[in-house]
């Protein structure tokens, strides 16, 4: 099922292939897993492009779901013009991440693009300013250390907009108006000690942007490619879905392929540590969705990689990211300590020197700064004071 769903965004597919492989396959629950992973809007559209329709009941549940992207669409829009013109007002022009200018400026439709949050790149000395840009239109803003739990640096900050909570579990359905916020300033992903950053020279290099009156800007396509596939490898690593951004990579290299120079990207790539990460990514979408990434590419990044790096990406597949985002939820102490285990050994698989196996692990003995030893201490700490004597109050009254 879950290859077929993939198979149809294959940049070498057909209608006539792709019809041969339905065979007696349950179309309602394929419309259902589509939606799902937030591509549902996508299948429909690819449908209609190959003129090929699925039985009726699965066809009106990918119709609904592409209506409700619509008109998340513009909700969204409505939003992002309300920001920009916020960050406009304090001279910041902002760089658009992932799905914002993925939307607009690669997919077909940009409704086309579904999106969980809305992330944009500002300068460091520009954080402040937009944090207050966004209290002063109502959003709530949550702050973390970049040094508790899995050590995030990109951002330290979300803005939720104020509403009431929205009891929707998949946020591709969720009928709630406006996105979550999430100002970077670095593009450095990070993840129990594991660290890939791309950011230096993304803003010499970035392209200017216009979304509707406002002036923004875009990474350049060498750049983009790199951020996409660093980003996909991590979601990945950190077990997160990760479907919309494979097909963010095979849209990517696809349609903006002039733009792209490919000895750039591997060599930034290698210029900046990333090769294992961004070879992941890109053999990935060369292997399961025929993404056009030139062979010289993915033979210069594998040579680029450590042996035991390189055995693991090799075992890579579509069956490893519905491993990997599909896990049960953690629900007592018990599984807390036995996932934060197995999200090491995960991590590890990366690391490419005893130095980095080493800031890995030694994440797991930092038990303070993680939510797992913030829930021990909580914990400890009820415990010590059931075990305190409780105070009489036999002298307490006046004879």
């Amino acid at each position: 099922m879950f290859e077929l769903l993939a198979s149809a965004f294959q940049s070498t597919q057909t209608r006539t292939e792709w019809q041969a492989q339905l065979g007696s396959i349950d179309q309602d629950a394929l419309a259902i897993s589509a939606i799902v992973l937030g591509l549902a809007p996508l299948l429909h559209w690819r449908l209609g492009e190959w003129n090929l329709s699925l039985e009726p009941r699965a066809m009106a549940k990918l119709a609904a779901a592409r209506e409700t992207a619509r008109q998340q669409r513009a909700a969204l829009d409505a939003q992002l013009e309300t920001i920009l013109s916020a960050l406009a007002a304090r001279r910041i022009h902002p760089l658009l991440l992932k799905g914002s200018y993925l939307a607009a400026s690669v997919y077909p439709e940009p409704h086309l693009r579904q999106m969980n949050d809305i992330d944009i790149l500002v300068q460091p000395d520009d954080l402040t300013a937009t944090e207050n840009a966004l209290t002063a239109l109502g959003y709530v803003g949550s702050y973390k250390s970049s040094t508790r739990g899995a050590g995030v640096t990109k951002h330290t900050s979300t803005f939720r907009p104020p509403r009431a909570d929205d009891a929707t579990p998949n946020p591709y359905l969720s009928s709630a108006v406006g996105r979550t916020i999430e100002p970077h300033t670095l593009l450095e992903e990070s993840w129990y000690g594991l660290r890939a950053d791309i950011t230096p020279g993304v803003w010499a290099r970035s392209i200017p942007f216009q979304v509707h009156s406002h002036s923004a800007r875009a990474l350049c396509a060498d750049d983009l490619v790199l951020h996409l596939a660093v980003h996909l490898t991590f979601h990945l690593i950190m077990g997160y879905p990760s479907m919309v951004q494979l097909l963010d990579l095979v849209f990517v290299t696809s349609r903006l392929d002039s733009e792209i120079d490919w000895n750039v990207v591997v060599a930034r790539a290698n210029a900046q540590h990333t090769a294992p990460y961004v070879y992941a990514a890109l053999a990935l979408a060369q292997k399961t969705l025929d993404a056009p990434i030139p062979f010289f590419v993915l033979e210069k990044l594998d040579g680029a990689c450590s042996a035991r790096v390189r055995r693991y990406v090799r075992t890579l597949s579509l069956a490893h990211i519905v491993a990997r985002s599909q896990r049960a939820p953690v629900s007592t102490f018990g599984q807390r300590v036995q996932r934060g285990w197995q999200d090491r050994v995960e991590v590890a698989r990366w690391a490419s020197s005893p130095l980095e196996q080493w800031r890995v692990w030694r994440t797991m003995l930092d038990i303070l700064n993680t939510d797992t030893g913030e829930l021990i201490m909580q914990r400890t700490r009820a415990a010590l004071l059931r075990l305190q004597p409780k105070k009489s109050s036999a002298g307490s009254h006046s004879h």
